[in-house]
């Protein structure tokens, strides 16, 4: 993996920076294909939205400067995956932050997995022993505190290829690192993620482009149980098919195949 740290090839991150230290930041995890920017819009919303619930008051200047230095890295490594982590920088007395902040702006550049054999056969899931926190603070976000994904995937059987998260009330979130789909007599459901869970940009193109009949709403264990056809999907995997959920098996359905045709990149 290669690292620019402002603009710069560099591997250094201060000692101070609030992003190591409290989490106090925000990551995206890009797609390149054939030099293009997978769902670039999608990401550079959901950045700023973040940038906004943390009250970054990131200038357009900078914005411009990010943007345009991820453009011209998908075009140095056309088929890689880049992944931008923006930090509050360093400054601040204990988890009070400094009244101007000073960004660091980090891109990590990493060959893409080779999903394609999965895609043919899908994978398999079960349920996570690890709970999905509840904080309608920063729902949706995907900053950088995500410690119950990392003890979720720790302890993730080798067997399986993601696990299911529910919150303390026992709704289903989002898998460790996918967000979670699932068709149920001809609907399409997936969590409504209000209190928990990051909003995928994947999630979010389903959403919108998707033809048919959504339910987004709150759903435990029993009602994945009922699901005709499930997958998961992120910007890294795209959709992914689900053939089997702890004991039960799924097919890869015509309706799941409709839209891997429409969505992941060829």
């Amino acid at each position: 993996m290669q690292w620019f740290r402002n603009f710069l090839p560099d591997t250094n991150v201060s000692l101070s920076d609030r992003g190591l230290a409290y989490g106090d930041g925000l990551f995206e995890t890009l797609s390149v294909l054939h030099g293009d920017l997978v769902n670039l819009a999608i990401h550079q919303t959901r950045l700023k939205r973040g940038c906004n619930r943390l009250n970054f008051a990131v200038e357009d200047h900078l914005w411009q400067k990010i943007w345009s230095f991820v453009g011209q890295k998908a075009q140095e490594y056309p088929d890689s995956g880049l992944k931008i982590i923006l930090t509050r920088g360093s400054g601040g007395r204990g988890y009070l932050p400094p009244d101007t902040s000073n960004f660091e702006f980090i891109l990590g550049v990493f060959e893409k997995p080779n999903y394609a054999a999965l895609h043919q056969v899908g994978v398999s899931l079960t349920t996570s022993p690890i709970d999905a926190s509840i904080n309608r603070s920063l729902a949706g976000l995907k900053h950088l505190n995500r410690l119950e994904n990392v003890m979720a995937k720790s302890c993730l059987p080798a067997s399986y290829y993601e696990a299911v998260l529910v919150d303390a009330n026992g709704f289903i979130i989002e898998c460790i690192q996918s967000n979670l789909f699932w068709f149920y007599k001809g609907r399409l459901r997936t969590a409504a993620l209000m209190t928990s869970g990051v909003q995928g940009s994947l999630r979010s193109r389903i959403l919108a482009d998707f033809d048919g009949c959504i339910d987004i709403g709150r759903y435990a264990l029993e009602d994945l149980m009922l699901a005709d056809e499930i997958f998961v999907c992120n910007a890294m995997s795209q959709i992914m098919p689900v053939v089997r959920f702890d004991d039960k098996t799924f097919p890869i359905g015509p309706m799941t195949k409709q839209l891997m045709e429409k969505i992941n990149p060829i």
